[in-house]
C-alpha cells in the first residue's frame, strides 16, 4: 500500500504550551472540534523539547490535545522516586481529565508507558490504542544513557550505567517488562521499529509483541537493517507527513471496530526521499 501525503493542507501554527508538573507539558489542540482521545507521549532519555515538538504536531494538527511527558536520566536511573513517582502523576491527570487516551511511547518512554498502564489498573482510564517507537526496556540501558548525555560527558555516564545495571535495584525496570509480557493492555497496539536499531535490538521486543499479540490486534512495521535506520529515526527517515498518516491509519482503523486478537506484520521501505508516499512491502 502506498501513504499518501495527507497532511499538507492542515494548520502548521504553533499550538499553545501549558505546564502541568514536573517532567509534563500539555500541548493544546489547533482545531477547535474536540477529539475523543487524549494523547499522551512519552519521549526519549533526554529528548529535547525542538524534536519532541515534531511529534506533538503529529497529534495537534489533527486535533488532540497532547500531554508530552519526558524521561530524565535521574528518573530512569532512580525509577522508585523518579519514572513512578511520575507515572502516577499522568494516571491522575488523566483520571480528572476523564478522556480516552492514546499512549504514544518512544524508546524508553515504553518503558514509562507501562509503568502508567500498571499504575491505572487501579483507576477508570481509558486507554484506547498504544504505539511504540523504537521501544526499549531495560535493554539498552547503558547505549541510551551514553545517548542522552553532552559528549565531553560519556565515558563517565557508560561507566556509570554500567555499574548501575550491574549493582543497582532494576526490580522496577523488570516489574514493568514483566507487567507487558503478563499482563498486557487490551488496546490495539502499532509498534515501529528499525533492525539496524543498535539501541534495542528487534529480538528482544519479541515477548512482548507476541503477549500483545494475544489479547488485541497488533501491527508490526518494520524497517529493513539495509536502510540503516539509527534509534528514534523512524521519523527522518519516513518524514513527518507519512510518519502521522501511519499513526493515523491505524487509530482510525481500529476505532469502534472489532478488537479480537491478530497480528500483522510489514516492511517499510523509502526507495526515494523525494517522492511522497511510503511503500508498505509485506
Amino acid at each position: 500500500m502506498v501513504i499518501s501525503n495527507a497532511f499538507s493542507t492542515l494548520r502548521r501554527s504553533t499550538p499553545s504550551v501549558v505546564e502541568c508538573f514536573r517532567n509534563a507539558q500539555l500541548y493544546r489542540s489547533e482545531v477547535r472540534e474536540k477529539p475523543a482521545e487524549l494523547v499522551v507521549l512519552f519521549t526519549w532519555l533526554g529528548a529535547k523539547q525542538k524534536y519532541a515538538h515534531k511529534y506533538a504536531k503529529c497529534w495537534t494538527r489533527r486535533g488532540h490535545d497532547v500531554l508530552h511527558v519526558t524521561t530524565s536520566v535521574r528518573d530512569l536511573l532512580f525509577p522508585r522516586t523518579g519514572a513512578e513517582v511520575t507515572a502516577s502523576r499522568v494516571v491522575d491527570y488523566i483520571d480528572k481529565r476523564n478522556d480516552n487516551t492514546i499512549v504514544h511511547g518512544l524508546s524508553v518512554g515504553g518503558y514509562l508507558t507501562q509503568r502508567v498502564m500498571m499504575a491505572a489498573q487501579d483507576s477508570v482510564v481509558n486507554i484506547t490504542h498504544q504505539i511504540f517507537d523504537s521501544f526499549t526496556n531495560c535493554v539498552g540501558m547503558e547505549a541510551g544513557v551514553q545517548n542522552a548525555v553532552a559528549p565531553r560527558f560519556r565515558n563517565i555516564a557508560i561507566a556509570g550505567a554500567n555499574l548501575y545495571v550491574k549493582y543497582a535495584d532494576l526490580s522496577s525496570i523488570y516489574e514493568a517488562r514483566n507487567f507487558a509480557c503478563s499482563t498486557p493492555c487490551v488496546a490495539p497496539c502499532m509498534y515501529m521499529h528499525s533492525l539496524a536499531d543498535q539501541v534495542s535490538l528487534y529480538p528482544d521486543m519479541k515477548c512482548l509483541i507476541e503477549a500483545q499479540e494475544k489479547v488485541s490486534p497488533v501491527i508490526t512495521y518494520l524497517i529493513p537493517e539495509q536502510q540503516k535506520v539509527q534509534h528514534v529515526s523512524i521519523m527522518k527517515y519516513l518524514g513527518e507527513h507519512n510518519y502521522s498518516a501511519l499513526m493515523h491509519n491505524f487509530i482510525d482503523s481500529h476505532r469502534g471496530q472489532d478488537c479480537s486478537p491478530s497480528a500483522r506484520l510489514e516492511y517499510l521501505t523509502v526507495p526515494n526521499p523525494s517522492l511522497e508516499g511510503v511503500e508498505v512491502a509485506q
